[in-house]
């Protein structure tokens, strides 16, 4: 969760928030899922009981680093201009959390940026419309104002602040939040595009999201009484790096090394939900996560840490899945 990124800088210390929204710390470590609106609700609503900051989505927006939003972050950075990376931005939103609809609407000249989540977050509010614009002024090197911000919720003694970051006049008790840019603006092209690199992070990020379509799926028609087994599944995820770095996470491959037959591990997933490819996906968004998180990436090296012989083929595989 991005709060916990933040919390550091902010001097937040997360095990309270945890402890105040009567969470176990589990809550925010669901493997291949995004955390709920009702989590996010619970925890976002401690932490600012805990801090006593009421503009703390808005200081998180500013605290947090380029990365922090995992793929979603390395989309919108390598995207050519800044209406590609609102237009990723609201694809795969669903990565990171259940946060509400996105949508962009044109009107005349004008683009709209929209955020609707029925008894939403405040600070989920204000942490969104906060990266969206703050991103895209580190982007493009450009600063990019919008012409109009407005909030479903109430923060008029605070106005000052909101005017401080978005550069723009900010309106509450609106009917959803929007951001207003001029159209223009969706065409500012942004400095960091790389957009081969973009292409194979796109791949990934489009795999990442139909596993968590099938991972909710699958806990959705679990019955109450089926407990999954995470310690096989670990051990498969942990074979399926080790073959990666190999070369050959082939089914077969995998089976090998954990000194079962290809058969038994098939139906041992399949018990539980999950599929070999499926895993595949979800441990290779892992890798490739991890890997732009730690270095300057390009698009041939990140495709060979997945495995691929090619930027080419890391797309076509991963479209294939």
């Amino acid at each position: 969760m991005l709060l916990v990124s933040a919390a550091p800088k902010l001097g937040l210390p997360i095990d309270v928030v945890l402890r105040d929204a009567a969470l176990p710390p589990a809550a925010l470590q669901q493997r291949g899922l995004p955390i709920s609106l009702s989590a996010a609700r619970q925890i976002w609503s401690a932490a600012e009981r805990v801090s006593g900051d009421a503009l703390l989505g808005l200081r998180t927006a500013e605290t947090l680093d380029v990365g922090a939003l995992d793929l979603l972050d390395y989309l919108t950075r390598n995207s050519t201009r800044f209406g590609e990376a609102v237009d990723r931005s609201i694809r795969f939103a669903p990565l990171l959390a259940s946060a509400g609809v996105l949508s962009l609407k044109m009107v005349g000249r004008r683009a709209h940026f929209r955020h609707f989540s029925q008894d939403g977050v405040p600070a989920v509010s204000d942490l969104i419309a906060g990266l969206t614009v703050l991103r895209a002024r580190t982007f493009s090197g450009e600063d990019i104002r919008p012409l109009a911000v407005r909030f479903r919720h109430r923060r008029e003694r605070a106005a000052g602040e909101y005017e401080r970051i978005f550069g723009a006049p900010v309106e509450f008790d609106a009917p959803f939040d929007e951001l207003v840019f001029d159209r223009e603006l969706l065409d500012v092209p942004f400095r960091s595009a790389d957009p081969r690199l973009c292409e194979l992070l796109e791949a990934c990020a489009q795999a990442r999201l139909e596993a968590v379509g099938r991972a909710g799926v699958a806990a959705a028609g679990a019955s109450p009484g089926a407990a999954a087994s995470p310690g096989f599944l670990d051990e498969v995820r942990q074979a399926l790096r080790i073959c990666i770095a190999d070369g050959n996470p082939n089914l077969d491959r995998v089976a090998e090394h954990l000194g079962m037959s290809a058969r038994t591990v098939q139906r041992q997933l399949r018990e539980q939900g999950m599929s070999h490819r499926a895993l595949l996906t979800e441990v290779r968004a892992e890798i490739a996560s991890r890997y732009l998180a730690s270095q300057n990436p390009t698009h041939r090296a990140l495709a060979s840490r997945l495995g691929y012989a090619s930027p080419r083929s890391v797309s076509r595989a991963l479209r294939r899945q």
